[in-house]
């Protein structure tokens, strides 16, 4: 018995083993073709069932797909909708795997199979590295691993046959609510409702548990895949727990109706196919059923789903010192993580300038205005650490541009913020200065706040002409109150204390437009860059997501 147990775990070891290959070799070697897909062809519900659908049996991992979806809501590519639509075809597409098992693992040798398959994967996969050749060797070579795996199920389950009494439960209610706990269970610790899926049609067909049985862990390790979702996304992005819910939402609604219909479903198959189908056809055929029954309820709701999920997690429900766009799993796909960096990079600039704005205005408290800074500077620094994770990923020469300039944006904004905090302090030197050296102050703060307009960057339209002749007007002012400054103080109308703190003033000032100059310049950069390549463009939602 002890040998069996290790069997089987070693089963279920190379089972995941191969699907996890299997997952990252395909997104690796098709990774570009499958986002153009998933950027492309979403425009529709019918399409975005599809899309999603074909993907998730392309890569093998509904995870994927979903986390996928993720980083292109967050970078502004695919509206909530859009994902939602993605993520029902999604669910459908993970019925794929036990197609595989049903119908090849149950009808060839499969170590004939996975042998020649593994050798010639792990030479691909040692040769060719991390090209697009190698990570095709790598899928290749999970595949096989995941038929060995299969393979020895299969025989383990064979001899626990004739000694494991899973009839002896019965079909009661009780039994079967106890395999549906045991499928979350299963899918759950594992993590992977396509190895759950493994295990019911293997067991059921090598005749371990009933037909009944292998139903009910079917719908247990369906609802069981959300907690892999909802364990991803906490400490995520509102976008991010946006789309878990609709996968949870999903498999929820279904779980119960499938339940109810499960007998009625397990007769019309087995009508249909005749007393000589396969128990792993019939698993297999029930498991598409089910999914279908979900799609069909759940997508006339899409609409009203999406409005009632965009309503949560709002800004209010967050830390506004939080990221909005940033999100880890999207840290493999340059695609998904630079898009998302220059919106919330987007996103700081004008929380950043909305700061110095009040700051100049000096028509808050204090304490606001020192909150408001210190929301910003935990901003800067999560963004800095989210390029740091980047640093480490092997992005494509084309989009090497990206990370230097984005970390040149963090840098001068924090500095315009640092600046404009020392403004904070400068109003005890304020008093009984001379007027023409007041009003010429005025004109700095008039033209800064003018220049901060121009520079937010939520304008459709960004000027660096515009952004330039402010720059130069405010060059000239500040020579022009620089100079009067020097004159009062050497007629004696002002201290030299005063002197020197009004300078400094000014001096900050000068400091604020010239860094939150060179902040806009590399933004609009940005864009430029990023426009070429359409499947990267941030802007589709930029305007609904903006955020003062």
């Amino acid at each position: 018995m002890t040998l069996m147990f290790i069997s089987f775990v070693g089963g279920v070891a190379l089972f995941l083993l191969g699907m996890k290959l299997l997952t990252d070799g395909l997104k690796l070697a098709a990774g570009d073709a499958l986002r153009n897909l998933l950027a492309r062809y979403t425009s529709t519900p019918g399409k975005g069932v599809l899309s999603g659908g074909f993907i998730t049996a392309m890569v093998q991992s509904s995870s994927a797909v979903i986390f996928a979806t993720i980083g292109f809501v967050n970078a502004g590519l695919m509206t909530l909708l859009q994902a939602t639509y993605v993520i029902f075809g999604s669910n459908v597409g993970t019925t794929f795997t036990g197609w595989i098992i049903a119908v090849i693992g149950f009808r060839v040798d499969l170590q004939l199979l996975a042998m020649p398959l593994l050798a010639l994967g792990m030479a691909l996969w040692l040769i060719k590295g991390s090209s697009k050749t190698g990570a095709a060797g790598q899928a290749l070579t999970g595949f096989s691993i995941f038929f060995l795996g299969i393979d020895i199920l299969k025989n383990t389950f064979g001899v626990l046959g004739d000694q494991v009494g899973f009839e002896e439960l019965g079909t009661g209610i009780q039994a079967l609510m106890l395999m549906f706990f045991l499928g979350i269970i299963l899918t759950t610790v594992m993590q992977s409702s396509s190895a759950t899926i493994a295990l019911v049609i293997t067991a059921v067909a090598t005749g371990v548990i009933p037909l009944e049985y292998a139903a009910i862990l079917v719908i247990g390790a369906d609802l069981g895949t959300t907690s892999t979702a909802l364990f991803a996304v906490i400490g995520s992005t509102a976008n991010a727990k946006r789309a878990a819910l609709v996968h949870v939402l999903f498999n929820a609604v279904k779980a119960p109706v499938a339940i109810l219909l499960m007998s009625f479903y397990l007769k019309m198959i087995l009508w249909a196919g005749g007393p000589g189908m396969s128990p792993e056809i019939v698993i297999a055929i029930f498991h598409t059923a089910i999914k279908l029954t979900g799609l069909a309820i759940m997508l006339p709701l899409a609409g009203k789903i999406t409005t009632f999920l965009n309503k949560r997690f709002t800004e209010r429900d967050i830390n506004p010192a939080t990221t909005r766009y940033l999100d880890e799993h999207t840290l493999d796909t340059p695609a998904f993580a630079i898009p998302a960096v220059v919106l919330e990079l987007k996103r700081l600039a004008r929380k950043s300038t909305r700061f110095t704005s009040e700051v100049i205005r000096q028509k808050r408290p204090r304490a606001e205005l020192l909150k408001m800074q210190k929301e910003s500077d935990a901003l800067n620094g999560y963004i800095l650490d989210f390029l740091l994770q980047m640093q480490r990923k092997d992005y494509p020469e084309d989009l090497e541009f990206a990370m230097p300039n984005a970390i040149r944006i963090t840098q001068y904004l924090q500095e315009a913020r640092t600046q404009s905090g020392l403004l904070l302090g400068d109003d005890r030197q304020m008093k009984d200065i001379p007027p023409h050296i007041s009003a010429s102050l005025d004109t700095i703060r008039s033209l800064t706040r003018s220049f901060l307009k121009q520079a937010d960057s939520e304008r459709k339209h960004f000027s660096k002409e515009e952004l330039s002749k402010l720059s130069h007007q405010l060059e000239s002012q500040y020579e022009l109150t620089k100079s009067l400054i020097m004159k009062s103080c050497g007629k004696g109308e002002i201290k030299i204390e005063q002197m020197v703190s009004l300078h400094d003033t000014i001096r900050n000032y000068r400091r604020i437009w010239d860094q939150y100059f060179k902040a806009s310049v590399y933004l609009g950069e940005f864009d430029i860059q990023l426009d070429r390549n359409p499947a990267t463009s941030p802007k589709l939602l930029e305007a609904e997501h903006s955020d003062k």
